[in-house]
C-alpha cells in the first residue's frame, strides 16, 4: 500500500470509469485493477516477483519486493503529487535523477495508489487511452487502460419512489392524533449508518478512508433511539437532531441516484433503493415532526412513544 493522501477522502458516485485493457506482456505476474471508477491503482505482485512501479518521469516510484513487502521511494514526485486528486502538490526534495530512498510500507504484496493518468485532469478530457509501465523483475510492463465517462442513470425513478413513500407515509401519518416522526427518524438513521459503513468499508485504507460519516450517522441512530426513551420537548429535540444528522449524510451520498459507479459491496441497484427510503424517511420524519408540533396535545396524550412507522399503515 501507500500512505493515505493528505487529501484523504472516501470514495464517491462518478460517472467517469477507468479500466485496464490489457498488460503487455501478458503473463507478467502482476495483477492490475482499478478502484473506485477512476479513484485509484491497485498492482498485486505474485509471490516471488519484484514489481517497480514507474512515476510520471518514469522514475521508480513504488516497490513490491519478492517478499511481498512494499515501499514508496521518497525522492520520487509522484509520491507528493498523487496526495491529491488535482496533482498541485510537490516536494522541493524530489528528484526523479536521485537514487531511490525507499521508505517501507507494509508486506502486503500489493501498493495502491491515485494516479493522475487514470482520470481526467482538465473539464475538457471526456476520456482517453492511458499507460503505467512497471518493471516486473527487471522486465518492462506496459498496463495499458481506457478512461471514459459512461452514460449515467436517469434518477427519475428514484425521485418518484421517494416522493411516493413521503406522501404515503405523511397522510397516513397525520391519522395519528400527535405524530412525532420517531420511527421515520429511527430507519433513515438505521440505513445512512449501513451506506455509511458499506461507503468507508468499500474504500481501500490506502486511500485514507475517513470514518466520520460512519461517527455521524451513529450519533443520528443514538439520538434517535434516545427519543424513544423520552417525551415531551427532549424527545422532539432529540427526534429533530436525529433527523438531521442523518439528512447531513445523506446529502454527500445523494449523488448515487445519478451516477454510473457507486461506492457498494454489490449491485449498485441496491445503493440507489437503500439512499432512496433513506432520503425518503427523513422527509416524512420531518414533516412529522413539524404537523405534531403544530398540534395541541390532546387531553390524556402523555407523550410516551408510539408505534409509528413509515410504511403498515401506521405514521412514520
Amino acid at each position: 500500500m501507500v500512505t493515505a493522501p493528505a487529501g484523504a477522502a472516501n470514495l464517491v458516485a462518478t460517472d467517469a470509469r477507468s479500466t485496464v485493457i490489457g498488460i503487455q506482456p501478458p503473463d507478467s505476474g502482476v495483477e492490475v485493477g482499478v478502484i473506485g471508477g477512476d479513484a485509484a491503482l491497485r498492482v498485486r505482485a505474485e509471490p516471488g516477483h519484484e514489481v517497480i512501479v514507474l512515476g510520471y518521469d518514469m522514475e521508480p516510484y513504488l516497490r513490491i519486493a519478492a517478499d511481498g513487502s512494499t515501499a514508496v521511494n521518497r525522492r520520487s514526485p509522484a509520491r507528493a503529487l498523487n496526495e491529491t486528486r488535482t496533482g498541485t502538490r510537490s516536494d522541493a526534495t524530489a528528484d526523479p535523477t536521485a537514487a531511490p530512498e525507499w521508505i517501507p510500507l507494509d508486506g502486503s504484496g500489493e501498493v495502491v495508489w491515485h494516479d493522475h493518468r487514470i482520470h481526467s485532469m482538465t473539464p475538457a478530457d471526456d476520456g482517453h487511452r492511458w499507460t503505467i509501465t512497471l518493471l516486473v523483475d527487471g522486465r518492462r510492463v506496459e498496463v495499458e487502460g481506457e478512461l471514459r465517462l459512461e452514460q449515467p442513470p436517469s434518477p427519475l425513478p428514484w425521485i418518484a419512489l421517494i416522493v411516493g413513500l413521503v406522501l404515503t407515509a405523511v397522510l397516513l401519518g397525520r391519522l395519528r392524533p400527535h405524530p412525532n416522526g420517531i420511527i421515520a427518524a429511527l430507519i433513515g438513521a438505521l440505513i445512512s449508518l449501513a451506506l455509511a459503513m458499506i461507503t468507508v468499508l468499500d474504500t481501500p485504507a490506502a486511500l485514507g478512508r475517513q470514518p466520520l460519516p460512519i461517527l455521524l450517522t451513529a450519533a443520528a441512530e443514538l439520538s434517535a433511539m434516545a427519543a424513544l426513551l423520552l417525551s415531551g420537548r427532549p424527545r422532539r429535540l432529540a427526534t429533530a437532531a436525529s433527523l438531521a444528522l442523518s439528512a447531513g449524510f445523506l446529502a454527500t451520498v445523494a449523488r448515487d441516484l445519478g451516477s454510473a459507479w457507486v461506492p457498494m459491496i454489490g449491485p449498485a441497484v441496491i445503493a440507489r433503493a437503500l439512499v432512496s427510503i433513506a432520503i425518503a424517511s427523513v422527509i416524512s420524519g420531518t414533516a412529522l415532526l413539524i404537523i405534531g408540533a403544530g398540534r395541541p396535545i390532546e387531553p390524556g396524550d402523555d407523550g410516551t412513544p408510539t408505534d409509528e412507522g413509515v410504511h403498515g399503515g401506521q405514521g412514520a
